[in-house]
């Protein structure tokens, strides 16, 4: 069985865009599709995360338009990230998905679930908030601004590990090795968005969290009746901890977890323990 190290990249026209995808891991089951945080790609999900997963489900991973390997232009709102990932699920011709969005891709996630219901079975929201409204909050401009400057390999390791990860050497170290996880596929990789990219999904984002701007979640968010598994560091420097309890107590059907003593990296941290909730809230027969 494939791996996240050994997937095969596929083509399909999606949208009016040429979208890569990956598809691999169990052969039945519903598709548990992937939405990736700001700048990241396929290859930015943690393989102690998803190979435990392939083994219960199928994985369906892609990247957005302009971004990786994936054809067209970087979209300038959230609406139009969730429009690709249907238009995906739409071309691939599956009946529905579990959904899994993470920091800007759990953003454009509740934008699925919100705007082809019928498309998504359960959703899980991780380390992300919704739009802008009240309650809503951000965390500091630096760290924002260091993943969104880094233009070497180098720099990218050390923004991703100073906003995913607290600063003790312990913490470090952690992040340290989940850096070298998701760098073990050498091959067929999709690098970080490049700056032209970048600057379009900062326009997503401040579009997301300007008052008043049309295609956000926050006063539809009671429209989403499917089972919402919310989850967060209990310290999240990039997306305020506040905002998932916000989603959770403006979602009826939604649980919440707070993983202890970590940040926007909760979901690598815990890694395991973070695949087996999804497990169990996805095989669940009664969740709500």
């Amino acid at each position: 069985m494939s791996t996240q190290q050994t997937a095969k990249t596929q083509y399909i026209e999606a949208n009016g865009n040429k979208i890569a995808y990956r598809y691999f891991g169990k052969a039945t089951g519903t598709p548990l599709l992937f939405m990736q945080h700001f700048r990241g790609g396929m290859d930015h999900w943690d393989p102690s995360l998803i190979n435990p997963l392939a083994l219960t489900r199928p994985i369906l991973q892609l990247d957005n338009s302009g971004i990786g390997k994936s054809s067209g232009e970087v979209p300038d709102t959230f609406k139009g990230w969730a429009a690709n990932a249907i238009g995906l699920i739409e071309a691939l011709g599956l009946k529905e998905v579990d959904l899994l969005g993470f920091s800007m891709g759990g953003m454009a996630a509740q934008l699925v679930a919100l705007d082809a219901p019928q498309l998504v079975r359960r959703l899980i929201l991780a380390g992300t908030g919704p739009s802008a409204g009240e309650g809503v909050g951000r965390g500091p401009a630096w760290a924002f601004e260091a993943l969104a400057s880094a233009t070497t390999h180098e720099e990218a390791e050390d923004a991703f590990l100073k906003t995913f990860y607290s600063h003790t050497p312990e913490k470090q170290a952690l992040g340290k090795a989940w850096w070298k996880r998701i760098n073990e596929r050498t091959e067929d990789r999709s690098g970080y968005l490049g700056p032209e990219g970048t600057q379009h999904q900062i326009n997503s984002v401040i579009a997301w969290l300007t008052p008043g701007t049309e295609g956000g979640s926050y006063d539809r968010l009671a429209e989403l009746k499917i089972p919402v598994f919310v989850a967060s560091g209990d310290d999240d420097l990039l997306v305020p901890t506040e905002s998932s309890i916000l989603l959770w107590r403006k979602i009826k059907t939604a649980h919440l977890h707070i993983y202890p003593d970590t940040g926007h990296g909760f979901l690598n941290e815990y890694a395991e323990m973070f695949a087996e909730h999804i497990r169990l809230f996805l095989d669940g027969e009664r969740v709500i």
